[in-house]
């Protein structure tokens, strides 16, 4: 099996966690916290008999049913995905268990698989080697990602020193490793330089180290990969496609089935949610929401209907039907425009609590205008700095991420008018960005609802 230590991560990075897929030692989809340790056994959540089988009343199965519907719940199985295991397994075979460097890029949409198909492959390795998740958006600077790797395999260190004593490990390490880079389009950039290193030196004669990097975005090989083929790095590359209507009634039902043989949730419930999750994103992670919030609308019409108790229809456990996976679906997409706030990145989401914080710090309506991009920015590095999780990005991928959400149909960037507001006036030439302003296309109170959901900007929103 892998070996287990425990990862220390800086504290004041972990409340940039955002949607984990588990809350128990393990990885963590979608989250900021920059290192965390992948050298457990990924137990699986199972139901005790105290909960399931200790008590007999039907509201306990419910409740039981609900959990495992839930993100923070490792899936009890990997359904599906037979071609992705057997090439993950097979990189595992041919690098780290030999004891062998190699390299391998995971791309994917959120919510399709990458994560818990590592999880259950490194858990049912036999082989005796080390393994830890880095995720990459937190860490500016390059020094700090060769540190991360070094700290999560208990190696203390300095950022300065780090990439040489890193360089030393994957030679003479006594355990070979494995790294997986999380989030690893973020380090594109002024940081890609750290991802080629990484990279090169998962190809050296010798090496200890395994590298996987893991990304959402599907063109990352388009825009660094000819550089490591020049370098004779290139890594294998595996994507995971969306997951289709039978992929994702099969693995519900798998969750359903491992805690009650009764159906809860109507076959055909499953399967409209299914269809509809397909049909827009492919993520798991929404399907699980929809069923989780329609088993909460069947369990409130139950307990009302309990209450009164002249109703003959009143039945022992509540069972969710089309009606109330419907009812779910519609309350949790909500419009186009929330869609594109939710998938919206970090830093992106930064960018907008920054317009909020100047547009209400000023007293006159000036939506219809739009920010100066230079103050934005300002304001930005403000935020940042309250914040004190990360260090902010450079002016330069400040824009990368305004041209970004522009192309996302989320904000506006065009010419300043008269009378704009938020900047100095533009004395450069035109196109300077100074000479630009940035106008939100989708409604404020979609955005204040967006950030809302974002735990590291609840607090302070």
């Amino acid at each position: 099996m892998p070996a287990t230590r425990s990862a220390r991560a800086p504290t004041r990075r972990q409340a940039l966690a955002e949607a984990p897929i588990s809350k128990h030692t393990g990885i963590a989809l979608n989250t900021q916290r920059p290192t965390a340790s992948l050298k457990s056994t990924f137990a699986v959540t199972k139901h005790s008999t105290d909960l399931v089988g200790k008590t007999k009343t039907k509201p306990t199965l419910f409740v039981a049913t609900k959990s495992v519907l839930s993100r923070a719940t490792s899936a009890p199985q990997i359904i599906g995905r037979e071609a992705e295991q057997t090439a993950i397994r097979g990189f595992l075979r041919a690098s780290v268990e030999q004891g062998r460097g190699g390299s391998m890029y995971v791309s994917g949409n959120p919510g399709t698989g990458k994560t818990a198909c590592l999880q259950s492959l490194i858990k049912q390795s036999s082989a005796s080697f080390t393994s830890v998740l880095v995720n990459c958006v937190p860490l500016t600077q390059p020094g700090q990602v060769y540190a991360a790797i070094l700290r999560a395999l208990d190696i203390e260190t300095r950022a300065d020193t780090a990439l040489s004593e890193l360089e030393q490990h994957t030679q003479h390490a006594k355990t070979p490793f494995l790294v997986i880079l999380d989030e690893v389009d973020s380090l594109l950039g002024s940081r890609q330089e750290v991802l080629y290193r990484l990279f090169e030196l998962a190809a050296q004669p010798n090496t200890r180290l395994a590298l996987i990097g893991i990304a959402n975005a599907l063109d990352l090989t388009d825009r660094f990969l000819p550089r490591l083929q020049a370098r004779n790095c290139e890594p294998l590359l595996l994507n995971f496609n969306s997951y289709n209507v039978t992929d994702i009634t099969n693995i519900l039902q798998s969750r359903l089935d491992a805690v009650c043989t009764e159906p809860v949730i109507q076959r055909a419930a499953l399967e409209l949610c299914a269809r509809k999750v397909a049909a827009t994103s492919g993520d798991l992670r929404k399907a699980l929401d929809v069923c989780r919030h329609a088993m909460e609308l069947a369990e409130a019409e139950h307990k009302k209907r309990q209450g009164d108790k002249e109703n003959p229809n009143v039945v022992a456990m509540p069972r969710v039907s089309i009606m109330h996976v419907a009812k779910a679906l519609s309350a949790l997409s909500g419009s186009q425009a929330v869609q594109k706030l939710d998938a919206l990145n970090f830093q992106q989401k930064l960018v907008l609590y920054a317009h909020v914080q100047v547009v209400a710090s000023n007293t006159q309506d000036k939506r219809a205008l739009g920010l100066a991009v230079s103050a934005l920015y300002a304001e930005y590095r403000v935020v940042c700095g309250r914040l004190n999780m990360l260090a902010p990005v450079t002016r330069s991928e400040f824009l990368d991420l305004v041209a970004m959400m522009e192309m996302q149909g989320v904000v506006a960037v065009e010419a300043l008018k008269n009378g704009r507001w938020g900047g100095r006036r533009a004395t450069g030439c035109p196109g300077a960005a100074d000479d630009r302003a940035l106008r939100l296309l989708v409604d404020e109170s979609d955005v204040r609802r967006a950030l809302s959901n974002t735990p590291a900007l609840a607090p302070i929103l």
